[in-house]
Formats: structure tokens, C-alpha cells, sequence
């Protein structure tokens, strides 16, 4: 699980909690109970993807590449002998088959260095006596054996938790999708209610907020609007102050037309954000800006 659904998981699981807390406002809304027990169900699944996705394969290949290289050095070692003794006895059938570049054996494709160490195996086991001055005995060809049989049992245990770890994969995307679908399902039946409960709805889209862990952009983005209308401020003051202060310079900017702002390129770390405008009280709050991560806000000011 990459750190993009992470985040939407961090982001379910937070929005499903403040709806729980909240299910007075929201319970009566049509078919909000469907939806919501999608959500509710989904997380715990996605939690145990992510789970068993932390493991990886690293330590089954490890161990595979440890067996190849066991299994390629033994069936060089073979067919450098039996090359040896077909050579001296004139045997070109023999030669042919028992050559193998060094490369083959030891880094060919798994399939590869299995058969051609199986071959060599039964090339040598019917010519054992003539073969023990060159050094191939019955003591070597049940060491071959024994890591051809190691390397082989390998091979596909590999393959399967591959073929597992891509199965889990497409259900949790399938999960991703059908709570995704849900949580709009919930964000259209939010809206309705967007006036009538202003500050439940505020805080909603703040659950609902996903960071954006796709790009190194440091930044703060969001909207600033009137408490009981949630009209959209325009030309608020916006101030940001890295603390601790140190004799750091605010960040300033102005809400837009629609009240939407923007500041990038930022430092990362923790900020003291003021929203001002004359004819409105002043808003204090605190703001976490991390690397890697777009912070989103809706920032609500009162009349005086």
C-alpha cells in the first residue's frame, strides 16, 4: 500500500469517528445508514491489507538467490569435469551436453539453472565410476542433487506469494473504490445540510481532507467563509508565522474572488495562522505543514 492511500486510509478511518460522533446531525438523511456502514466496514479490511502488505518478499528472494548460488556452483564444478573427461575420452556428444558457461548456471533464469543442473546430474550418475578420477562421486552428485531439489522447492513458493500479494492488491483497490464511491454518496447528502449546520460541516470537510503525498510542493491551501452562511470572505488577511517565532518573517496573502487561497513553497513545520477582515472577529488557530504535503483548510469568520 503506497503512502497515497496510507493517507486516504488516515483520512477514512478520521472521518468515519467524526461521523460516529456526530450521527445525531447526519442519521435521517436518505440512505446515509448505507453508506456509512460501507465505510464503517471497509476500514477494518483495508487496515489488514496494509498490514500484510508491510511484510515483502525480500526475505523468500533472499533465500532463492542464496539456493541458486549454491546449486550454480556445485553444477559448474559438475560440468567442468565432465567436459574434462569427454575431452580426454573423445566423447563429443558428451562434450556438448556437459558444457555450460559459468553465467548460465549461476545467474540464467531460475527454470534455466534448475533443468541444466538436473541434466548435468543425469549425465554424470550413469558414468560414476569412470568418472571418479576427475572427482564427480556419489558423494558429490547427492550434494547437486540435494540442491537442485532445495532450489527448485523454492522457485514457486516465491512465485505463489507473488501471485497472493497481486490478488490482495486488486481487492484493495476494489475496497478503495467502493469507499470512495460511499464517502461522495456522504459528501452529497453533507452538502444539504451545509447551512443549516455550519459548524458540523466545517469540521466534516476537514476529516474528509486527504494530504497530497504526490508532490514535494510544501503548501497551505484552503477557503475562508462567513460562520452562518458560509458565503465565501473575499480579500480576508491571511498571516502565517512559523514558530517558534525567532525572528521569522509571517507569510502573508489575501483570500481570493470565491474566498479560496493558496501559499506555497513553504518550510515545513508548525505555524500560527491569523484570518482578519475588518467587520469580521479574528480567527487564531494552529496549522501542522509537512514535507511533501498540501494542507487543506476551511477557515470560518464571524461578524461582529
Amino acid at each position: 500500500m503506497n503512502q497515497r492511500k496510507l493517507s486516504k486510509l488516515k483520512s477514512y478511518q478520521v472521518t468515519n469517528d467524526y461521523l460516529t460522533a456526530n450521527e445525531g446531525k447526519v442519521s435521517g438523511l436518505p440512505n446515509y445508514s448505507t453508506y456509512k456502514t460501507t465505510l464503517s466496514e471497509n476500514i477494518p479490511r483495508l487496515l489488514a491489507f496494509s498490514a500484510n502488505q508491510s511484510g515483502n518478499i525480500t526475505g523468500i528472494s533472499d533465500e532463492k538467490n542464496v539456493l541458486k548460488q549454491q546449486v550454480g556452483t556445485l553444477a559448474y564444478d559438475t560440468s567442468t569435469r565432465l567436459v574434462a573427461y569427454a575431452r580426454q575420452n573423445q566423447l563429443p556428444t558428451l562434450l556438448k551436453e556437459a558444457y555450460f558457461t559459468e553465467s548460465t548456471l549461476k545467474r540464467g533464469a531460475d527454470a534455466t539453472v534448475r533443468d541444466s543442473s538436473r541434466n548435468l546430474y543425469n549425465l554424470a550418475e550413469p558414468l560414476l565410476e569412470q568418472l571418479a578420477p576427475f572427482g564427480i562421486t556419489a558423494e558429490t552428485q547427492t550434494a547437486l542433487n540435494d540442491a537442485i531439489e532445495a532450489f527448485a522447492k523454492a522457485i514457486p513458493v516465491k512465485r505463489t506469494v507473488v501471485n497472493e500479494r497481486q490478488d490482495q492488491s486488486s481487492e484493495c483497490d476494489r475496497l478503495f473504490d467502493e469507499t470512495d464511491e460511499a464517502l461522495k454518496q456522504i459528501d452529497t447528502l453533507v452538502d444539504m445540510i451545509r447551512q443549516a449546520e455550519p459548524d458540523f460541516y466545517v469540521g466534516y470537510r476537514g476529516a474528509r481532507m486527504v494530504l497530497d503525498t504526490r508532490t514535494e510542493i510544501v503548501s497551505v491551501k484552503g477557503e475562508v467563509v462567513e460562520a452562518e452562511t458560509l458565503v465565501p470572505v473575499t480579500g480576508a488577511n491571511i498571516e502565517l508565522m512559523l514558530l517558534p517565532v525567532n525572528g521569522h518573517a509571517p507569510v502573508t496573502k489575501k483570500s481570493a474572488e470565491k474566498g479560496g487561497f493558496r501559499i506555497k513553497s513553504m518550510t515545513p513545520g508548525n505555524y500560527q495562522m491569523k484570518v482578519s477582515k475588518y467587520g469580521y472577529a479574528e480567527q487564531l488557530l494552529d496549522v501542522a505543514v509537512n514535507s511533501g504535503e498540501t494542507t487543506k483548510l476551511t477557515i470560518t469568520l464571524a461578524k461582529n
